[in-house]
Order: C-alpha cells, then sequence, then structure tokens
C-alpha cells in the first residue's frame, strides 16, 4: 500500500513566531562547517551532543513499535467495527464519533521527546525521524480500511491560531506532506492517490489541551472545529484519513472527525505517530 501525490496548500503565511524562528536559524546552522564550533549538536531524542538522532535512541524507538514485523512481538489489534489490520488505539473511555485509529507506536522516550522538540522547540530536522513513522501508521491505516485505490485525502488536526502565531508555521501539515512523499517513493503500481488538505480550522478560542483532564479536553473542543469554506466541495463525498501527532483521550480526532462528516465526506479514519498508555491497541 502506497499514497502517490501531495497537494500543497498555498495561502497566505503566518508571521514566523519565536519558536519558528529559533528553528530556523538552527537549521541554517546545522548546513554549516561550522555548526560543531557554534552550536554543538544534539540528539532530539536525549540531547547528546554529536548528532541529531544518536543511534541509541533508534534503537529505543523501534522497541516501541506496536507491530515489529518479524520478531515475534505483534501485539494483537483491537479492531472497531469492521476494521481490520491494526494496530488500532482504543482510548479508554472512547469519545462518541472517535474514528478507527491506526497509530505506529507507544508514546514514551525517546520518541515523546523527539515529537515534543519538533513541535514546540523547532526541531523541524527531527521530521526525518518522525516521517516515516507516520507514513507506515497512513499505510497501515489504509490498509485496514480497505482503501487500496482511488483518492484519499489527508487531512491533519489543525493547530491552535495561537499555536501558528507562536511557532510560525503548521508543523503538523509539514509533516503529513513528508510522510506522503515517503510512502510516494515506496509506491507500488497501485495503490490510491493521497493528498494532503489542511481544510480544518478552529472557529473559536480553546485552551491548550496538555494541562487538562479527559472530560476537560472533550468540553474544550466542542464544536471548535470546522471545515473552512473553499475546502467543503473537495471534502464532500471524499473518503478521509485524518492525522494527529499523538493519541491521549481522542478528543481531538472525535471532534475533527465530527467537523468533516458535517462537510460531507464519505467515511473517515485516522492515523497517528504515538499513543499514550491510557489506549489499548
Amino acid at each position: 500500500m502506497a499514497g502517490r501525490g501531495a497537494e500543497r496548500h498555498t495561502g497566505p503565511r503566518a508571521r514566523p513566531g519565536p519558536a519558528r524562528a529559533v528553528g530556523r536559524a538552527l537549521s541554517l546552522l546545522r548546513d554549516s562547517d561550522l555548526v560543531d564550533l557554534v552550536l554543538p549538536r544534539e540528539c532530539g531524542g536525549c540531547l547528546r551532543p554529536g548528532s541529531d538522532w544518536c543511534a541509541r535512541c533508534d534503537r529505543a524507538l523501534l522497541a516501541l513499535a506496536f507491530e515489529a514485523p518479524g520478531t515475534g512481538r505483534e501485539r494483537a489489534p483491537a479492531t472497531p467495527g469492521d476494521h481490520g489490520g491494526g494496530p488500532w488505539v482504543v482510548p479508554h473511555p472512547v469519545p462518541e464519533g472517535m474514528p478507527p485509529v491506526h497509530a505506529w507506536g507507544v508514546y514514551a522516550d525517546p520518541l515523546r521527546a523527539a515529537v515534543s522538540a519538533w513541535k514546540d522547540v523547532g526541531r523541524r530536522d527531527l521530521v526525518t525521524v518522525l516521517a516515516p513513522l507516520l507514513a507506515a501508521s497512513v499505510d497501515g491505516a489504509l490498509r485496514g480500511a480497505g482503501w487500496d485505490d482511488g483518492v484519499v485525502l489527508v487531512v491533519p488536526a489543525p493547530s491552535s491560531r495561537r499555536s501558528v502565531h507562536e511557532r510560525g508555521d503548521t508543523p503538523l501539515t509539514a509533516l503529513c506532506l513528508a510522510a506522503v512523499s515517503h510512502l510516494t517513493r515506496l509506491s507500488q503500481p497501485s495503490g490510491p492517490t493521497l493528498r494532503v488538505a489542511p481544510a480544518l480550522r478552529h472557529v473559536r478560542r480553546v485552551e491548550d489541551q496538555s494541562g487538562l483532564g479527559t472530560v476537560e479536553r472533550r468540553g474544550n473542543l466542542a464544536s471548535a472545529l470546522a471545515v473552512m469554506p473553499l475546502w467543503r466541495n473537495v471534502i464532500g463525498g471524499r473518503r478521509v484519513l485524518l492525522v494527529d501527532d499523538v493519541v491521549t483521550t481522542g478528543a481531538t480526532l472525535a471532534e475533527a472527525a465530527r467537523a468533516l462528516r458535517t462537510a460531507g465526506c464519505s467515511a473517515v479514519v485516522g492515523a497517528s505517530m504515538a499513543a499514550t498508555q491510557r489506549t489499548r491497541g
């Protein structure tokens, strides 16, 4: 299973925020021959100097995978509804309307540290580590849903307006594009055409989810998302693969799926890099 093609959104860009500005400066420095004299490289997982991602964290990362073909460590998948494949992760309790969601592995270090550094500290160079994980999860979700032809829209969960302003970009959209590109390079003659569609937006202000409990997260996001008007005709009647970076309570995925169904998508499944221990897969 593989995807072909990616559709880039060419709308107005947000002005770079402090985190994004730092990230750009770091990227420029990393391209310099003098980088180790000015700013020593640090591993995005353990902060050890010497490389952007060390061999030790690479080995630890593989141990977090829900599926490890050929090792005998495959975990039995949950199978919501009629969906096969796996691993499908299930928060407890399951929020109403949450679609079946495939995840690559457990949200624990060094993956947790890498996601935080990538998203919040401007370490966009870690896309090279994270994109293959998301690509594998997208591929697993497509296989499990039986979507092996036609067009599938890959819709990232939206960042809040405050986050976009502070970061200066939308890292999950960029990661989706990288994951689709990764699948394209591995593509077989058959398979669905994947198009990244950043179609969702916040229609009201929400609080930072990280400090909220299960009930508070759901209340915080209730009716908070909608498909942007320019994307409604694109979403209508299409199959959608919804992407979030980490599955915790499932509140974001449930609300995003509600907004997509309201806009008329024909079906929706989800994919994520990781799931917290509170989920079962």
